[in-house]
Parts: C-alpha cells; structure tokens; sequence
C-alpha cells in the first residue's frame, strides 16, 4: 500500500462549504466577546455608582452634586440619587439618608420584658404608644 491509495479524495465543494461555516463560527465567537465585555462595562460602572451612592449616603452633613467619571451622585431633601449613561443605556439608584439613631430604636422593640425567664430572655412586642416620639421625651433618638 503506497500513500497515493491511502488519501481520501474530496471534492473541492467541501473546502468551499468548510471555510463557510468557520466564517460564521469566528464570527459569532467576536459577537460573543464583544457582548461580555460590554456586560463587563455595564457591571463595572453600576458597582462605581453603588459605592459613590453609598459613601455619600453615609457622609455627614455633606449635600449637593458630585460627578464620577460616567455620572453624577447628588444628594439632598432626605435622599440620595445617583445615575450612570451609556449610548444605549442609563442605572439610577436613589436611596434614603443613613440614619443609624433610626435603627438602633427600632432596636429597641426586642428589648426583654423585666422579671422575664431565668436569663431575661421573654421578649415582647412594644405598643405603638411606647415607641412614639412623645414617649422618648419629644427628641428623636433621645431615649437612646
């Protein structure tokens, strides 16, 4: 057995037909990447915004507007709005004011009853009338 009766012949249509299909695999491969990357950009730039919100979320005494590198921060009236563009797309956050006082008293709503089990571990529900503001002597955050 020589090598010339070893080799299959195909005709030529084949190759013709193979450099086709290879056409549309490379090109749907570039689509793809192309597609993560910008989901990657998309992400990256909504992450920026979420942090920038909440570092300005959480800074004392600080309003106004701030710009990032794609959008802006702005907060003031109780809240705080960031947003972020692109050509084809726009995020926008908006969230409230940190305030910590406001979530140490409603904290305070699991506080155990007195002469409660061995370790003082009955707990009950606070009436609204406890939790008012009038109940604290009229300040907020004041029966800290």
């Amino acid at each position: 057995m020589d090598r010339a009766e070893k080799e299959i012949r195909l005709p030529a249509s084949m190759a013709v037909e193979a450099s086709y299909v290879m056409t549309m695999v490379i090109l749907a491969l570039a689509v793809l990447i192309r597609a993560a990357y910008a989901q990657c950009s998309r992400t990256v730039r909504v992450m920026y915004l979420h942090r920038a919100v909440e570092q300005m979320r959480c800074r004392e005494g600080a309003e106004g507007e701030e710009t990032l590198a794609y959008g802006t921060v702005w907060k003031g009236s109780g809240k705080v709005k960031g947003t972020v563009k692109s050509e084809i797309w726009e995020k926008e956050i908006t969230a409230g004011i940190h305030e910590p006082e406001e979530f140490l008293r409603t904290l305070t709503i699991f506080v155990p009853e007195e002469g409660g089990g061995r370790d003082g571990d009955t707990v009950y529900q606070r009436d609204e009338a406890e939790l008012s503001d009038d109940h604290h002597g009229g300040s907020r955050g004041a029966g800290l």
